[in-house]
């Protein structure tokens, strides 16, 4: 019997990036956005204040960075099992069924990151912006899994079902699954690294915020705008690299 023959990933799913951004774009400029009374607080201080003064708007400050931390750890992890042209390319990809590293506890690692990033990153939009950041990248998320999940099965039959009935979709299993017929794989720390250095740049570009409140703001854009082109000028050199890199077979 013959492989079944890949394809094109839908729309949605090939323009992913630019959909999550703009969901994080909807949610700061809705969010910010006030027709008549004053602007709007970030979540961290309108719920720190309402639950412990300015003690909780400390630690709810302090829990965004948490959780981006968290965000890109989940996210390294799986990057470095599955590799940085896999994580970005365009299409689904279904070259092999990985099931190692953080793979034998979510079958999502990576978007299970997405979820704690926006969970992080949301608590410094107001309450809205925070409410839109969170559930539209759920939605989209629960998306993406699904297209990828249509794909592997397709491909794997027997052996993604295997994999589906043993490893959650989102919630971390305590133990580490075993699934015959699913390939092994090396992790590549530098794969880990170049690939998400941009979620660990956004984790250090709140912190001048959680420290010294608004007057940090001015840092967080500037560390952001050094966050963003250091992942374009990654992003470059490594298809530059990979431009002259004669491919393997």
């Amino acid at each position: 019997m013959s492989e079944p023959a890949e394809r094109s990933s839908p729309w949605w799913y090939r323009r992913r990036g630019t959909l999550i951004g703009a969901i994080y774009g909807a949610g700061f400029l809705f969010g910010y956005s006030s027709l008549q009374g004053p602007p709007p607080q970030p979540a961290a201080v309108a719920w720190g204040l309402a639950l412990g003064g300015w003690a909780g708007v400390t630690i709810l400050a302090w829990l965004g960075v948490a959780l981006v931390l968290v965000a890109w750890l989940w996210r390294a992890a799986g990057t470095a099992y599955l590799r940085r042209e896999v994580v970005f390319s365009a299409d689904a990809l279904q070259d092999r069924l990985v099931v190692a590293g953080p793979f034998r506890y979510v079958r999502n690692p990576l978007y299970l990151g997405n979820v704690f990033l926006a969970l992080g990153v949301g608590l410094y939009a107001p309450p809205l912006g925070f409410a839109i950041i969170v559930a539209g990248n759920v939605a989209i998320v629960a998306f993406l899994a699904r297209e990828e999940a249509h794909q592997m099965a397709l491909r794997y039959g027997a052996t993604f079902d295997a994999y589906r009935r043993a490893v959650p979709a989102f919630v971390p299993r305590l133990r580490p699954a075993t699934v015959p017929g699913s390939a092994a794989a090396t992790p590549s720390l530098r794969s880990a690294l170049l690939g998400e250095a941009g979620v660990l740049l956004t984790a250090i570009a709140l912190v001048p915020i959680a420290v010294f409140g608004s007057a940090g703001v001015v840092a967080f854009w500037i560390l952001g705008a050094i966050a963003l082109m250091t992942a374009y000028a990654l992003n470059g050199w490594l298809h530059a690299r990979k431009a002259g890199t004669a491919p393997r077979t």
